[in-house]
């Protein structure tokens, strides 16, 4: 049996994307040529690797088990690459960093832009899912890089983590709330509408921690998806929200929401750089990496 190793990465590609056509758009392919490279995999394999009998991509048992060794390989070539990269001093090759939601679309995105003006021949990868999704990528090797909350990143063998900036969080509502610019005590939370993002979310789990720093009942409230439609509930008047400091700023400057002033105040965030331990960062990853610290101290 021979493994092509191109043809494990399209496999790869075609998971990592939910399906042959995303792949194919993504790989600047056609997607029969994806698929031929996929179905050539499983015959040189004797295995199928892809139910192809759903609506939707799923992994047989086997399929399962080659993607965590084609997840590998990947990784041994991004340390292969970076140990070449150290030697001629030229970042290069793939940047894959992982976050949530909240600082891939507030911290990282910029970060990637002002990365790219200064390193353009460096392939830039950013990957969301919420906090145990990301650390997990990173204890599998699939990220190197990660930017988390600092509270639910933890201590892992895995990777070092350290501490980034400070994120405060803000009470918010719409500019004509009674409370709008006042000092408000839990006694007068408690007969206020909160509005939450949904469960899984950094910002929520941040929002059921000032419920109960102001000892207000849990919410049970399924919550919306995205602090975009947070705060345009928020501005709408719909209720008010417990949001990152960075999410609102443009609003609460052009007056589309105000600040509440709540007693006991909301303590900061700390956003940590969570960075690979057993292996060392590309050159690209140190760039990165400096580009975030540099930003941190700002």
């Amino acid at each position: 049996m021979k493994l092509n190793l191109h043809r494990l990465w399209v496999f790869e590609q075609v998971v990592e994307c939910g399906g042959f056509s995303a792949a194919a758009r993504k790989l600047y392919m056609s997607q029969p040529s994806v698929s031929q490279h996929v179905h050539k995999l499983e015959v040189s394999l004797r295995t199928t690797l892809i139910d192809r009998s759903g609506p939707r991509l799923r992994l047989t048992a086997q399929g399962a088990v080659l993607l965590q060794y084609a997840q590998r390989f990947s990784s041994l070539a991004q340390e292969t690459a970076a140990a070449i990269d150290q030697l001629s001093g030229a970042p290069s090759g793939r940047l894959v960093v992982g976050s949530t939601a909240t600082y891939s679309s507030y911290l990282l995105l910029p970060m990637f832009g002002r990365f790219a003006e200064l390193f353009p021949g460096v392939e830039r990868q950013l990957r969301t899912g919420n906090t145990t999704e990301i650390t997990r990528q990173l204890t599998d090797g699939e990220v190197r890089l990660a930017v988390l909350p600092g509270d639910r990143a933890g201590a892992s063998p895995h990777y070092r983590v350290e501490p980034l900036l400070e994120e405060q969080l803000l009470l918010v509502a719409h500019p004509g709330h009674p409370l709008a610019g006042h000092a408000v005590s839990p006694a007068d939370l408690a007969q206020q509408r909160f509005l939450f993002r949904e469960e899984g979310s950094a910002t929520r789990r941040a929002q059921d921690d000032a419920l109960a720093l102001w000892g207000l009942p849990p919410s049970r409230c399924p919550g919306v998806t995205g602090n975009e439609t947070l705060k345009q509930a928020a501005a709408a008047g719909l209720g008010i929200a417990v949001m990152p400091q960075r999410c609102v700023t443009p609003e609460l400057r052009d007056g589309h929401l105000a600040l509440l002033r709540p007693d006991p105040g909301l303590p900061a965030c700390t956003i940590v750089l969570a960075t690979a331990r057993e292996t060392s960062l590309s050159p690209a990853e140190q760039e990165f990496a400096s580009l975030l610290r540099t930003k941190g101290d700002a």
